[in-house]
């Protein structure tokens, strides 16, 4: 990886350097409170004694004086913080204090710092320790400006402690940390694999600076040749099948999560027939790197079920509960397919063969979501509203999702037709000119 350079160190202003003093030493105030105060009780008592009281400095004024130093101190404090850091607060409504840190991506690179202290020193985001009264984002925005000079926008939260900030200005701060503006590095995203990271700090970084700069290219992209069909496309591939869920849910942990689906007051179910004890599940798997966990039950439900769904509420620690969106609109199911699914109302709950070890007290849980309203009959799914019911060269349904399977020998759902598996159905009907309904010609 690159190697760092010497850090390089600014002068500071004399309001910087008075904020250095106070948050470096946040005791010395009260320290001079407590002479003073102690300096104006002995006086007061040397009046009482001796009905005299000595006229250099009347107790009054030096108390007015020192509350002046605190209100003075308090502003400079105040205007500093305004220069570095934005209305992050309001903005993205954060209102947690926590240590906090950004990724800056620019140019298809992100920013990096590297960290020559601690245990596992390297690469790491810009970022560090909150101030009292700091709600995260902001810790994010003036910690990047310490370590690097550079002032910066906090505008999304991409998990528990990092957001994604935009540059604002370059060279504009002037209060390093103690060791000076440390050494930075733009990496792409071919770097990542490849750099030695600081250990112990904020989770999956590769993982979080990768999704990043993929998003960013993918922006950048948008905005220079899609057009607005296009855009939605892109945008819909990007974000795949999952929601904002946590933003939403404010909900930004990792962790293996399933969905309680529930529809007319039942709730959806898929037969799992693998593992030592098979049978009726939640649809929900294992998470990805850099997947928070409602996004895992979304993305998890849409591959065993086809269904697109909503995370709206936690459960419990790993299920959500989650309404639908879309019927077969995911193509991309599990490795055995779309797994078979079953509506069940309150009523059946309890005669039903789980399958064991998987999210708790799943009929507990089932139970709770279904309330205690009768089940309403369910309406067939069917296609996706205003699709046409066209058929492939196998006469497999595709804009419903179906695709022919040389294996089993039928369409299944979830299954897109090769050109190898269509030219073989073509030519089985005896077609002298094998070509498919779009003027396709799949043996060429």
């Amino acid at each position: 990886g690159p190697q760092p350079q010497q850090p390089v160190r600014h002068s500071a202003s004399q309001e910087e350097r008075l904020l250095a003093l106070t948050m470096a030493a946040p005791r010395l105030l009260a320290a001079i409170a407590a002479f003073l105060v102690g300096g104006r009780c002995a006086e007061e008592a040397a009046c009482r004694d001796t009905e005299t009281c000595p006229t250099a400095v009347p107790p009054r004024m030096r108390d007015s004086a020192l509350l002046q130093t605190g209100r003075d101190v308090q502003s400079a404090v105040e205007r500093l913080r305004k220069r570095v850091t934005s209305d992050c607060g309001e903005r993205l409504q954060m209102r947690e204090q926590r240590n906090a840190a950004c990724i800056v991506a620019r140019g298809g690179r992100a920013l990096l710092v590297w960290v020559p202290y601690g245990s596992a020193p390297g690469w790491d985001l810009p970022g560090g320790g909150k101030h009292d009264g700091e709600v995260a984002c902001e810790t994010a925005e003036r910690e990047v400006c310490e370590e690097t000079g550079m002032q910066v926008r906090a505008v999304r939260q991409l998990s528990y402690d990092v957001f994604q900030c935009e540059v604002v200005a370059e060279n504009v701060c002037r209060s390093p940390v103690d060791e000076g503006f440390l050494s930075k590095h733009w990496a792409s995203h071919g770097e990542l694999r490849s750099l030695q990271y600081r250990g112990n700090t904020l989770g999956d970084k590769e993982g979080l600076l990768a999704r990043a700069l993929a998003g960013q290219a993918l922006s950048q992209t948008w905005q220079v040749h899609a057009s607005a069909p296009a855009v939605l496309m892109a945008r819909q591939s990007a974000q795949g099948v999952t929601s904002d869920c946590p933003r939403r849910l404010q909900h930004f942990s990792e962790r293996n999560s399933a969905c309680i689906v529930v529809r007319d007051n039942r709730a959806c179910l898929v037969w799992v027939p693998y593992g030592s004890s098979p049978g009726w599940d939640l649809p929900g798997g294992w998470k990805h790197d850099g997947e928070a966990a409602c996004e895992t039950a979304e993305r998890e439900t849409c591959e065993e079920s086809g269904i697109k769904v909503l995370a709206v509420k936690k459960l419990s620690f790993n299920v959500f509960k989650c309404e639908v969106l879309a019927f077969g609109a995911c193509r991309n199911p599990v490795d055995e397919g779309f797994l078979a699914k079953k509506w069940a109302s309150r009523d059946e709950l309890d005669s039903l063969q789980y399958r064991g070890g998987t999210w708790g007290d799943k009929r507990g849980l089932l139970k709770q979501a279904l309330g205690s309203a009768s089940p309403s009959p369910l309406p067939p799914p069917g296609p996706l509203a205003g699709q046409p019911d066209w058929a492939d060269a196998c006469g497999c349904k595709m804009c419903e999702g179906q695709g022919f399977s040389s294996t089993s020998q039928q369409c299944i759902a979830g299954k897109a037709t090769d050109s190898r598996e269509a030219c073989e159905c073509l030519r089985r009907r005896g077609s002298s000119a094998p070509v498919d309904a779009c003027g396709c010609r799949p043996c060429d």
